[in-house]
């Protein structure tokens, strides 16, 4: 009688855990399913290398005031002369330096209470040039040493020197390459920790590059690109979203 009491038992035990199996079955199946059809994963790939740049500029102005346009007009001219032979003597040849227009402004005379009259006081001429070589260091020691002039009675003013890379084409396509190759390595870390593999590129989109300082960690999201070293880092980044199986 014992083991008659018993059957129901086990026969109850055994539906319940059938249909345990069932549905461990049809959810592992159901999982697995998902997974393969929307997983994926998403990571940037960075790449950085630090140039030298190849190309400066630097700006000059000279400034004369004079009652007379006429002769603030001669003043300059002698001025700007005395300038270029500076700059040659320095190196620079004549097809480096760019001449700019001689600009005017006209300062009015002001009457007892401060006020501006229309009577004419002086002139202010002013001339900027601008040089242009391959020798950045030329153009950084220039931008110092040209407080010469100065001594030599010239009304001179001197701009910060600007650096610049003119290869920046190609080095960015390598930069893309091996932002690519970093961004699959770290998918593959990615799905490995998961137990899965990387399988075939989703989407792929360029970030913006960023050249910026040596050691700087500034970045914008309209891109950097710095101009007063010359020494300089160029970053590229790339978004890319692969599959996983």
């Amino acid at each position: 009688m014992a083991d008659v009491g018993k059957q129901p038992w086990y026969g109850v035990a055994a539906i319940l855990s059938l249909g345990l199996i069932v549905s461990a079955l049809i959810g592992g199946r159901a999982l697995e399913k998902m997974r393969s059809s929307a997983d994926g994963v998403t990571v940037k790939g960075v790449a950085e290398k630090e140039i030298t740049s190849n190309l400066g500029t630097w700006r000059g102005q000279i400034s004369v005031r004079a009652s007379d346009p006429v002769d603030g007009y001669d003043k300059i001219q002698l001025n700007f002369t005395a300038t270029m032979n500076f700059l040659l003597n320095q190196g620079i040849t004549e097809e480096a330096i760019e001449e700019g227009t001689i600009n005017v402004s006209t300062h009015f005379k002001r009457d007892a209470k401060g006020n501006t009259t229309t009577e004419i006081e002086s002139y202010t001429l002013t001339q900027i040039f601008t040089v242009t070589t391959t020798d950045v260091a030329l153009a950084k020691r220039l931008a110092k040493e040209s407080t010469q002039l100065l001594r030599q009675g010239i009304a001179f003013r001197s701009f910060p020197p600007s650096f610049y890379y003119t290869k920046l084409e190609d080095l960015k396509l390598d930069l893309l390459e091996r932002a690519a190759d970093n961004a699959k390595l770290r998918a593959e870390r990615l799905a490995k920790s998961s137990g899965n593999r990387v399988a075939n590129i989703i989407s792929a989109s360029q970030g913006i590059f960023q050249i910026t300082q040596p050691n700087s960690t500034e970045t914008s999201s309209w891109g950097m690109y710095d101009t007063d070293t010359i020494e300089k880092k160029v970053r590229a980044v790339v978004t890319m979203r692969y599959r996983t199986e």
